[in-house]
């Protein structure tokens, strides 16, 4: 369903657009109290999106296209990314129980086959690494001045990775608080949660002055594991994090512009791992450290000459460090005697693991707008240029020191007389990826037809260049299982899209869209070398994997009434070569696994929005998602796919503004469509959330947030999806928290 939030209250109003540029739709999907000192009213489907590398309303594209305001992030109390979906049916958030928030799943296509974007430069991948894993939480979502979901292939537009949509993270400016003129803007504010124990403050600093502008943005925040509503219980947690913010803007003259950008965010969680203490194992403590700094630096052009009327070249640098350190106390096997008996029951040792995921982007970007007449047509042209390259590296270390002797070794055993793993190694090569590729899509508005075509095409070059140092594989065990080769990826494709609007009336459109996407094999998936012999598996690389593909259709009809705004939308994805591990073969008793390409994957389903404009003071929004998803290879459902899910959300507004809230339901239905009886199915529920705000004074706002009220027990799917029927204690720590409150208050100078 086409979803937006909206950032004012609406007034009856409507402003038709032909400009739409690209195979994508906003829809609306809530309310937000916005900033009251800066409120301009106008209706849900009029919010301006930039997706399409140009501003553009519902009415001007085809295709589907999320977007949340900054006024919707404050109204819903957000916290984090996995907040951003919970009131988006059919987008949902990966979650891993020590690596966090992984990325986004959207209509049941995640990891990294959906591309995370923020100003403009990729995010850092997802690496899977079991309850482990290093995903998306480096993010502070109160810098965000709006977030863009595509649904659906997205790849002409945006590139590899792309291939099941993409998300587009924008941070807040200068102009946001002072609308270009002079002048300053100071924001304290801060909230508590008490479902994870958070307390959280910051504020907000702008200025204008003549050509110049700056904002600067600061968070810290305090908090502790979430809740579980039912029998199961997540790991004790403390963590903190801080994040900062400096943007600024000089307008060289009424044609130029130059912006930078500062982005620093840090975060260090500390975890009691009990999930981990057993009969060898005494104690188990986690310290984790997420540490992300970016640079960018933005020219802007507004002007004509023949190739462009408007462009923009942007140079950014992003590196992402992750340490997760590990301090056991427990019985080690990595100094027995073979000589010595006395020894074979093992000793009582201290195990200290640092596990690192680091990446380190650095991106250039040129696109260039051009809008023509030509005959009977209008012409609104994007294109333009995008090369990043990436390092990515994975070092791997693990030392156990005896506690009565201090003897030390870095050869690990993980039972007694068992081959030892030698440390420090890497589980992949550090690997520098390069990508390149060029765009260019056309809007061709066909005069007195009501008809608009958007083709697109892009030509992506993906070259993936192996660092062999003698970290991999350093036990020199996988060349005992076959032997294996590194290798390189070198590879191009293009990329097509095609998209129509065609207006039935001046209140009533429908559209479609035909979108590819494209997503090559990466470091790890081609090139993951490791072995665990304690477990008796191994994992060996693939020098013939083939790049994954995805074909999208969508069709739908909107209609934008006086009172209300209503649209469906029916859409199939195709997915092909999809890249999994899968089990090839047993070798000295140990077991191999490798990615390959294992097929096709086919989803199809239905999505439906409608918000109706009550009066000046009441909004009621519903919307609705029914996913299908099959693994037509293995002739099984595909278990990522969510249930149909419904959201209904009713908003009152006092005419002054000065108070109001949303009262909203979300329902899920059941899930028993999964891919075994092996695996875990879920039952259906509803929960009901309040929101609400009062404006103390010009100044001052509270905001209240009561979640879950009627305390259901409830697990959302992207957390159940996939576990086993007989993993009851990860089941049951899967659910949601009981009723929970948050509280949040701010203020203006």
């Amino acid at each position: 369903m086409d979803i937006v939030a909206v950032t004012n209250r609406p007034v009856f109003q409507r402003q038709k657009m032909h400009l739409g540029i690209t195979a994508v739709t906003v829809v609306a999907a809530g309310m937000s109290a916005g900033t009251f000192a800066q409120e301009v009213e106008y209706r849900a489907e009029e919010l301006v999106i930039t997706a399409t590398r140009l501003p553009r309303t519902i009415e001007n594209i085809a295709g589907t296209v999320s977007a949340i305001s900054s006024e919707t992030i404050e109204h819903e109390m957000v916290d984090d990314l996995d907040d951003i979906a919970r009131y988006q049916p059919g987008i949902t958030l990966d979650t891993a129980s020590r690596g966090g928030n992984l990325g986004f799943r959207i209509r049941g296509i995640g990891g990294n086959r959906v591309l995370t974007v923020i100003d403009g430069i990729r995010s850092s991948d997802v690496y899977a690494a079991g309850p482990s894993a290093y995903g998306k939480d480096s993010f502070e979502v109160d810098n965000l001045k709006s977030i863009e979901i595509v649904r659906g292939p997205a790849s002409v537009l945006y590139g590899a990775d792309a291939m099941g949509g993409a998300v587009l993270l924008n941070s807040k400016d200068p102009s946001g608080y002072t609308d270009n003129k002079n002048g300053s803007y100071f924001k304290l504010r801060s909230s508590m949660a008490d479902a994870d124990a958070q307390y959280k403050a910051g504020f907000t600093g702008a200025f204008q002055k003549n050509e110049l502008g700056a904002v600067f943005e600061y968070t810290h925040r305090e908090f502790e594991e979430q809740d579980v509503n039912g029998r199961g219980s997540l790991n004790p947690q403390d963590g903190e994090s801080d994040a900062l913010l400096l943007k600024s803007v000089w307008d060289i003259n009424e044609n130029q512009s130059l912006t930078f950008v500062v982005d620093h965010f840090t975060q260090n969680i500390d975890t009691v791992l009990a999930s981990e203490l057993g009969a060898s194992v005494r104690s188990s403590i986690g310290r984790d450290e997420t540490v992300r700094k970016g640079l960018g630096l933005d020219y802007n052009w507004n002007g004509k000459f023949t190739l462009a009327d408007e462009l923009q070249l942007s140079l950014k640098y992003q590196q992402n460090d992750a340490l997760q350190n590990t301090v056991q106390e427990r019985t080690s096997f990595s100094f027995i005697d073979p000589r010595d008996p006395s020894t074979y029951s093992g000793a009582d040792a201290i195990r200290n693991t640092d596990f690192e995921f680091n990446q380190e982007t650095l991106a250039l970007n040129l696109n260039l707008w051009k809008n023509l007449d030509i005959v009977n047509t209008s012409h609104s042209i994007a294109y333009g240029l995008n090369f990043d390259e990436t390092q990515t590296e994975r070092p791997r270390n693990r030392c156990e020191t005896v506690q009565t002797s201090g003897e030390s070794t870095c050869q690990i055993s993980a039972y007694p007389f068992a081959p030892s793993e030698n440390f420090p190694n890497k589980t992949f090569p550090d690997s520098n990826t390069k990508r390149f590729g060029v765009y260019f899509q056309d809007e061709i508005t066909i005069a007195n037809t009501g008809l608009t075509l958007i083709p697109g095409y892009r030509y992506d070059r993906y070259e993936m260049q192996p660092e062999f140092d003698g970290l991999l594989d350093a036990s020199e065990l996988i060349e005992n299982f076959g032997g294996f080769r590194v290798s390189e990826v070198e590879e191009g494709t293009s990329s097509l899209s095609l998209g129509a609007i065609y207006d039935l009336s001046d209140k009533i459109s429908v559209f479609s869209q035909y979108a590819e996407g494209y997503r090559p094999p990466n470091f790890d998936e081609a090139n993951q070398a490791f072995v665990n012999l304690g477990f008796g598996y191994a994992t060996i690389p693939n020098a013939q994997l083939k790049a994954e593909s995805s074909k999208g259709i969508e069709f739908g009809i909107r209609a934008n009434l006086d009172n209300a705004f209503m649209s469906l939308v029916a859409f199939r994805n195709k997915y092909d070569n999809f890249i999994e591990s899968a089990f090839v073969d047993t070798q000295g008793g140990i077991s191999l696994f490798q990615d390959q390409n294992i097929g096709s994957v086919k989803i199809s389903g239905v999505e439906a929005v409608s918000n109706w404009y009550l009066s000046d003071e009441w909004e009621l929004r519903t919307s609705l998602a029914y996913i299908k998803g099959d693994n037509e290879s293995a002739n099984v459902p595909l278990d990522s796919v969510d249930p149909l899910t419904g959201i209904v959300g009713l908003r009152y507004d006092d005419s002054g503004q000065n108070w109001g809230g949303e009262l909203i339901v979300t329902a899920a239905d059941k899930k028993d469509r999964v891919s075994s009886a092996n695996v875990t199915t879920a039952g259906s529920y509803a929960t009901t959330d309040l929101i609400a705000y009062y404006r103390l004074s010009d100044s001052a706002t509270i905001r209240f947030g009561a979640f879950n009220l009627f305390d259901e027990e409830y697990a959302r799917w992207t957390n159940l999806s996939g576990l086993p029927v007989t993993n009851t204690n990860a089941i049951q720590n899967s659910f949601q928290p009981g009723s929970n409150f948050r509280l949040g208050f701010s203020y203006e100078l």
